[in-house]
């Protein structure tokens, strides 16, 4: 036995004997924190969950500090309870200087397995050789651990599980697993959270800093370590010594980790302000997805997300006026240019455009950006803003493919009656996320009855391309050279796969479109490889494909796209499961919590001083920038509000849709007199604050938020997700059923909502009576065999609320409620899973 295992040994055994005192305990269901007697009047903290027991940071010291660098440890001196769920600990530390420190901490028991710490600590006595200090709370994870990397953790938008593994590809000069220190300043960090998890046993540990003000002054930016105003926290890993250590630090401290900003420390004087509320919570969960989705969403729930309105019917009018207004005509509209367009940027000091040079999709959208006018102009009965529009598709529909029917996707146009050039290099995302355009642009003229037979035949002689290409695995190479053939293909240039999510969305509307089972097959094949490689590992990565090939927030929003319509596309339960977990992970680089801007900053910043961040997302490991990209993302988490009738995606959907804004012209108050889609294209959240921003608009950014707003209007008849929460529950349910038949390659085709399995399902279903009156005896269901074992039923209401939940014995093929009393008269929606699909009845209660 080791030193470390016999001091524990020790310990456990000096808790066992001291129990017997009957001294206080708190219990939060499982878990407790049992006060202990060390020696008179000295008491320190025993925290156990399942009967194990749980080390704090220093297992006989409660309070620990950093005073001038130097550990300072001390017991409590009193220890009591205020109810059966608050106990309050005082403690006074005395530095070796002298300086007194009194520390008063307040846990309260909270159910679930959690507890709050509510620290205050002020300083009796201050010696000026002490100087400065911070204060640290955590628990030990691991006593004696072979490498950090066995465990599993989540600081958000910066640490998943697949860090340190090869895919996940970390920039150079990140930690990595070697490295001691893996503390994250919380103006980092999108919710102030770190999580800790055993994949052995699944326990699972996390800390959250509640109601963090986040606060600091511009010498935090000019790296000066000491000042009271840094009223911020840091939160993450440290493993020293063989131990590895869950952590809390105040103030926020990113100690020598590489690419931190150094310590920070409060100074020891009277009247410094140095306090903070953590929750803590001691849980067990199934998987490392379960316990990412349980400690976001708790600390989602805690912050409650500020949504900052605006009007987004006026907002997408600003839009497509800006388009309008940076259009490029061609030389036959009287233009200088052999091809129409918008600029790759515009200038945001000077409002003019920089660069007249096209991409397709990803930053530059220019085929998405051409079917929002042209579709815009058949609306509005306006043939010149419908002709621009056209003039955009037809370029790319004509020209892009090369002879084997691959997308070229940049280009520079020629001037003054020379033609342009394309440049070399394509990758999937660009490629599917321009052409995916060109399929909605050819099934709105469809159905408006005008034939463009080139725009689909452009887009089936890629989607051939991709079913010639598609690997025997159901992936695709990251990118390809489609300046050389060999052996008749255009040779890989990146084998990178994980960009393979992004040809899904693209491969269902097409097989939607034009009913070619090639197209549904090679979308099945690719969704089953990112569901293995992608999903099942948690590993999301490559999207953002002009930074390095890592861990990045649009890998999540390319899986819930492509999870999501193979789900409409199939209704089999696993995709829309891999479509929420990929929403949550989405969710966790959406800045969440406020970060304000420096106290005593005077000059101008990027991003505006008075607007919040919250929307705001961060773009990838490796560095702290951020934009509005999580405004692609608004109509899909509505319609998860309305496939699972979870309110939480309902907020993050208006988050998406509002909050994403802040930072965009849309009022006219950011650049008066200027076009109101102008909007900041990426700046810095941390230190500098809301500095250090691309000042510039891009192509992308337009699309962004219109890209949702058109499958709003596809799906519902609106842009404007507010006027569709306006529409009857009964009557969007309806129409959402009928967008994931068709998705956005509605070309007027016949929609039948019945299918083989929903007729199936629906064979000898029974409930009755239905309409139910409060009166009757009970409500009764038959269950038909072929739906057989159902495990739960659930009653939602009219704001997808869950009202009446029951868990089912698998043998119940009839099932009896009596005990619906409770629920007023009204429409409801009662829901039975199999876990391979659900089926959802309208109930009537009288």
């Amino acid at each position: 036995m080791n030193i470390r295992s016999f001091f524990f040994l020790v310990l456990f055994l000096l808790q066992v004997c001291l129990n017997a005192n009957n001294l206080p305990v708190l219990y939060s269901d499982n878990a407790s924190v049992k006060v202990e007697l060390l020696s008179d009047n000295q008491y320190y903290l025993a925290f156990s969950f399942d009967g194990i027991s749980i080390q704090t940071l220093d297992p006989l010291n409660p309070v620990y500090l950093e005073i001038k660098g130097k550990k300072a440890t001390a017991t409590y001196y009193s220890c009591e309870l205020l109810t059966s769920s608050e106990l309050l600990c005082k403690s006074l530390l005395v530095s070796s200087r002298g300086s007194e420190f009194s520390i008063e901490d307040k846990y309260i028991a909270k159910g679930e397995g959690r507890f709050e710490l509510q620290r205050k600590l002020n300083i009796i006595t201050a010696k000026s050789l002490d100087s400065y200090f911070n204060s640290l709370f955590g628990f030990i994870a691991d006593p004696q651990s072979i490498r950090l990397s066995q465990y599993e953790y989540f600081v958000p938008g910066v640490w998943y599980k697949g860090n340190f593994s090869a895919s996940g590809n970390l920039p150079q000069g990140l930690p990595n697993s070697s490295d001691t220190y893996h503390y994250y300043r919380e103006d980092r960090i999108t919710l102030p959270l770190v999580m800790f998890r055993n994949p052995t046993d699944g326990f699972t540990m996390s800390i959250i800093h509640k109601d963090s003000p986040n606060e600091t002054v511009v010498q935090d930016a000019n790296n000066i370590y000491v000042n009271k105003d840094y009223q911020f926290g840091s939160l993450g890993i440290k493993r020293e010594n063989d131990t590895i250590y869950t952590s809390f630090i105040y103030p926020g401290s990113e100690h020598e980790r590489p690419a931190g900003r150094g310590y920070r420390f409060h100074p020891v004087e009277k009247g410094v302000q140095h306090e903070y509320n953590l929750e803590i919570s001691f849980s067990k969960t199934s998987s490392y997805a379960d316990g990412v989705r349980n400690t976001w969403n708790r600390a989602f729930e805690l912050y409650n997300p500020k949504i900052y309105p605006v009007d987004l019917s006026y907002t997408y009018d600003g839009l497509i006026e800006t388009l309008l207004t940076y259009y490029v005509p061609n030389s036959q509209m009287g233009g200088i240019r052999d091809a129409a367009g918008f600029p790759f940027q515009v200038s945001l000091t000077t409002f003019e455009p920089m660069g007249i040079d096209y991409q397709m999709g990803f930053v530059g959208m220019q085929i998405a950006t051409g079917y929002y006018l042209y579709r815009e102009g058949i609306e509005r009965g306006d043939q010149s803003i419908k002709n621009k529009g056209a003039a955009v598709l037809d370029f790319w529909a004509n020209n892009c493919l090369t002879s084997l029917g691959f997308p070229r996707t940049w280009y520079d146009p020629g001037l003054n009656g020379n033609t342009g050039s394309f440049r070399g290099g394509s990758d999937i995302r660009v490629c599917t996320g321009g052409m995916e355009g060109l399929i909605a642009a050819w099934a709105f003229a469809k159905k408006n009855k005008i034939e463009v037979p080139a725009w689909i035949n452009a887009c089936k002689r890629f989607g051939d391309w991709l079913v010639g290409n598609q690997n025997t695995d159901g992936s695709y190479f990251f990118s390809y050279n489609q300046n050389s053939i060999v052996g008749g293909k255009h040779p890989a240039s990146n084998y990178n796969k994980y960009l393979t999510i992004c040809a899904v969305r693209y491969l269902v509307e097409l097989y939607i479109a034009t009913g070619d089972e090639a197209y549904k097959t090679a979308a099945l094949k690719a969704g089953n490889f990112c569901y293995k490689n992608i999903h099942d590992k948690y590993m999301y990565v490559a999207c953002v494909v002009d930074n390095p090939q890592t861990i990045d927030s649009e890998s999540g929003q390319m899986a819930l796209n492509g999870f999501l319509a193979l789900y409409d596309l199939t209704q089999e339960k696993k995709w829309l499961n891999a479509a929420e977990q990929a929403a949550t992970y989405t969710e966790t680089w959406v800045y969440s919590q406020e970060i304000p801007v420096e106290k005593d900053r005077t000059e101008a910043t990027s991003f505006p001083k008075d607007r919040s961040i919250v929307g705001q997302h961060l773009i990838a490991i490796g560095h702290s920038a951020a934009d509005l990209g999580f405004a692609w993302s608004s109509f899909a988490f509505y319609r998860l509000y309305l496939e699972t009738g979870n309110p939480h995606y309902l907020k993050v959907a208006r988050i998406s849709a509002h909050n994403t804004k802040q930072s965009m012209n849309w009022d006219g108050s950011l650049f008066p007199g200027q076009p109101k889609g102008l909007q900041l294209e990426a700046f810095q959240v941390m230190i500098p604050r809301r500095c250090n921003g691309v000042m510039t608009t891009l192509n992308w950014n337009y699309a962004a938020h219109l890209d949702p707003m058109f499958r709003f209007k596809d799906a519902f008849g609106t842009p404007n997700l507010e006027e569709v929460e306006q529409i009857p529950w009964d009557e969007r349910i309806r129409l959402n059923k009928l967008y994931a038949k068709v998705q956005s390659a509605n070309y007027g085709q016949e929609i039948d909502l019945s299918t083989p399995q929903t007729n199936e399902m629906n064979a000898g279903l029974k409930i009755y009576p239905n309409p139910f009156t409060k009166n009757a005896s009970q409500l009764t269901i038959e269950i038909p065999n072929k739906l057989h074992p159902v495990y739960k039923l659930d009653i939602y209401n009219v704001l997808g609320e869950i009202v009446f939940s029951k868990q089912l014995n698998n043998e119940d093929q009839k099932i009896y409620l009596n005990n619906l009393d409770e629920l007023i008269p009204g429409i409801y929606y009662l829901q039975l899973d199999n876990k391979q699909f659900e089926k959802t009845n309208k109930l009537i209660i009288k």
